[in-house]
């Protein structure tokens, strides 16, 4: 996979993920997993470069019930092998740019790893419109 280098670490991101898959997770921690997510850098597999407009077609998985799902990852080193052949670029994001683009999909961060937080595509919706009006209040 092509990388970008000198990705910031993403220390915050990691503890709330950490903490939040711990065992069961409260209504804070999944707050406290989504507000470090909005303010972090994240990165995805891509099937493409970006175009000139910044667009990029990234991979997409199914969750068990067939619906549409976005990996997330941490780091780059967080991306499995398996999916390069499929998606061979790395694009890099704020977690708040997801949020905003994403309007058809869960996303899942850190896919695979013992710390994988998934939302559901109508939660992504929730944080979206909680977003929005807290930008009309402000």
């Amino acid at each position: 996979m092509t990388q970008e280098t000198g990705f910031p670490e993403q220390t915050n991101l990691l503890e709330k993920l950490a903490i939040a898959t711990e065992g069961e997770t409260t209504n804070d921690q999944v707050v406290d997993v989504i507000n470090a997510f909005l303010n972090s850098q994240v990165v995805f597999p891509s099937v493409d470069k970006a175009g000139e407009d910044g667009s990029v077609s990234p991979l997409m998985l199914q969750d068990t019930d067939g619906n549409p799902v976005m990996p997330l990852f941490t780091s780059p080193e967080g991306i499995p092998d398996d999916f390069s052949e499929a998606a061979p670029h790395v694009s890099v994001v704020p977690g708040s740019a997801v949020i905003q683009s994403v309007t058809d999909a869960g996303i899942v961060i850190d896919f695979g790893s013992d710390h994988q937080f998934g939302l559901a595509k109508d939660q992504v919706d929730a944080v979206r419109r909680e977003i929005v009006n807290q930008l009309g209040d402000a």
